[in-house]
């Protein structure tokens, strides 16, 4: 697997949401990796029901407008980051009853094990960082997310 850093500079980063619903959310980013070549149109609709399956399974949206959906798929061969910003929020059901802005969205390997969880770790980690967040909320390029997500803080290359 690749480390944390070349994760995100390959990830996909939609700026400026818009959708009104975390269920649209999750279907676009999804969809624009189908754009991007991440993952092949005859797997989209898999990548989306593993997604929603982990959600009804135990929520991933967290306090600070956070939500973190994932799931497994056998159609992808390293993990797949999408990275959503919606400036308004949608409500995901967060347990501070805030909205959601920040949708960190992957999809993983079946086969893939501990370097994913040290991957959701690491960016578990990132978000929980006011500043970062703050970062993402304003950034305007994917490189600036990517910016912020790897900062000081990245793996700098190592395989996780």
């Amino acid at each position: 697997m690749n480390g944390f850093d070349e994760v995100v500079l390959k990830s996909v980063v939609c700026l400026h949401m818009t959708e009104t619903n975390g269920l649209d959310v999750i279907v676009h980013l999804v969809q624009e990796a189908v754009r991007q070549g991440w993952v092949e149109p005859e797997h989209e609709a898999g990548a989306i029901r593993a997604i929603l399956n982990r959600e009804q399974s135990s929520s991933t949206v967290q306090p600070d407008g956070i939500a973190i959906p994932h799931g497994r798929v056998a159609s992808v061969s390293d993990v797949v980051f999408m990275l959503g910003i919606h400036p308004k929020g949608v409500d995901f059901g967060a347990p501070d009853g805030l909205s959601t802005h920040l949708f960190a969205q992957i999809l993983a390997p079946q086969s893939c094990g501990v370097g994913y969880i040290q991957f959701l770790a690491q960016l578990c980690q990132r978000l929980l960082d006011s500043s970062i967040r703050e970062r993402l909320m304003l950034a305007e390029t994917k490189e600036e997310v990517c910016a912020a997500l790897i900062r000081d803080g990245g793996s700098h290359g190592k395989k996780i």
